[in-house]
């Protein structure tokens, strides 16, 4: 795997073992309270984390599609466009910047602790091996359009860094609700 996206892999199975750790050392009535009205729950935030990863899922599919046509090369540096650098800086933790989500993603009622990390970890399995189909292809060309906003594009490696940023973001916010 190209080096780059073997950091990228790494990160994402640090936010794994980090969201298990966090859903194992807590019970089922801590895992869906919400301390402060106004911010979800470890449940709401891992499902929130599920949903945006169905939504990118197909769109990171179709980009390596794309990107596969173009060829390969095994040394090429991957960067993030300046929307994906704006977008994964704006998302990295700490927050610099509240952003309320689109109604498409709001969780609307997560299932137990077991089934709600079972479906986290089986979609980072997921985006495990779209890092692994990615490794040198041209991910600087190939777009993703934001399920969040479709006037909004960048390349898919800025997708990917994003979606980790993401990740941290709402992995911070649910350890914040642990009291």
């Amino acid at each position: 795997m190209h080096r780059q996206l073997a950091t990228l892999a790494q990160e994402l199975a640090d936010a794994t073992d980090r969201a298990r750790r966090l859903v194992h050392g807590v019970n089922e009535e801590d895992f869906h309270a919400r301390l402060d009205p106004s911010r979800w729950s470890i449940a709401e935030c891992l499902d929130h984390l599920s949903i945006t990863t169905t939504a990118f899922l197909p769109l990171i599919d179709a980009a390596l599609v794309a990107a596969s046509s173009a060829g390969v090369d095994p040394d090429r540096r991957y960067r993030r466009d300046i929307l994906g650098w704006l977008l994964s800086w704006s998302l990295e933790p700490p927050a610099r910047v509240r952003l309320k989500t689109t109604p498409r993603f709001v969780p609307t009622g997560a299932g137990s602790r077991d089934a709600v990390m079972a479906d986290f970890a089986r979609l980072q399995g997921e985006l495990a091996q779209r890092l692994e189909r990615s490794s040198g292809l041209d991910l600087n060309r190939a777009r993703v359009i934001s399920p969040f906003n479709a006037r909004l594009s960048y390349n898919l490696y800025s997708c990917f860094r994003v979606l980790l940023a993401h990740e941290r973001r709402h992995l911070c916010q649910a350890e914040e609700g642990l009291g």
